[in-house]
This record gives C-alpha cells, sequence and structure tokens, in this order.
C-alpha cells in the first residue's frame, strides 16, 4: 500500500530559494524502532521533485528529520546527481533542500526554468522535476 502526499504551497511561501514547487511524494514504509526512552523512525518511499525545493518533516510523516538518503529512478541514460542539506538537524518540523545537478549538462534542474527548448538540455526530462527513491530517519 502506498500513501500519497500532496504538498502544500502555502507552507513553502517563506523560502525565495528558487521556482518552489510542490514535490509529489509517496510513502511505501514506515517503521519505528524504540531504543529506551527515544523512537527512531525509517521511511521508505519515492519523491517527484526539482532542484532548488524543499521537503518538510512533518511531510515524511516524521517530527524532526535527521537523515535524508536519495537515489535516482529517472528511465534516463544519463547520470543525475541529487544533493540534500538537512537544515537544523534535531529541531522540531526542520526541512532539507535538494539539488539535482546533471554533470554531462553543467546544468542544474529546477522547475519551471524558462529555457526554451532549443536552449534547454537534452539530457533532462521536460516536465522540471524527476522522480527520486528515498530512506528518511527521524523521530
Amino acid at each position: 500500500m502506498v500513501e500519497v502526499i500532496r504538498t502544500s504551497m502555502e507552507d513553502r511561501s517563506a523560502f525565495p530559494v528558487g521556482a518552489q514547487g510542490a514535490p509529489l511524494i509517496h510513502i511505501h514504509l514506515v517503521e519505528r524502532h524504540i531504543f529506551g526512552n527515544s523512537t527512531v523512525v525509517k521511511i521508505w518511499g519515492q519523491v517527484k521533485i526539482a532542484a532548488k525545493e524543499i521537503i518538510f518533516a512533518r511531510e515524511l510523516k516524521l517530527n524532526t528529520l535527521q537523515v535524508l538518503l536519495l537515489t535516482v529512478e529517472s528511465g534516463y541514460h544519463y547520470p543525475f546527481i541529487p544533493q540534500k542539506w538537512v537544515y537544523h538537524k534535531g529541531e522540531f518540523d526542520n526541512y532539507a533542500s535538494v539539488d539535482i545537478l546533471a554533470p554531462s549538462a553543467a546544468y542544474q534542474y529546477e522547475a519551471a526554468t524558462s529555457h526554451a527548448s532549443a536552449a534547454r538540455p537534452s539530457t533532462l526530462p521536460h516536465d522540471g522535476s524527476i522522480w527520486l527513491n528515498f530512506i528518511a530517519l527521524g523521530e
């Protein structure tokens, strides 16, 4: 069973990082481990996201996001490199910023870019975002 989470643009209005879109999140599995007084939650799923977009801990059903492991599922025969930075680790409802690079095109892959189709590198998908598999750890 898959839980589909459609994120809200209202949450992202305070983040002028770039052309903020709303990632589409599919959660496939949630595991909870209890160690004494603390609980660790491990989440497996997929997210459709573009570069310079953010993922809040609450969108992943977490109180705080500690670790986010991303791998590409693009269907294209070109390398994409996803990177992330988790802001305010350990704080309630923190977030991660995601960057997706295409080294063959020396191009960062952002949503809603205004490149003409002739100027846009042909190695990138057309809709502004790609699917990433993720494993998230938090509380």
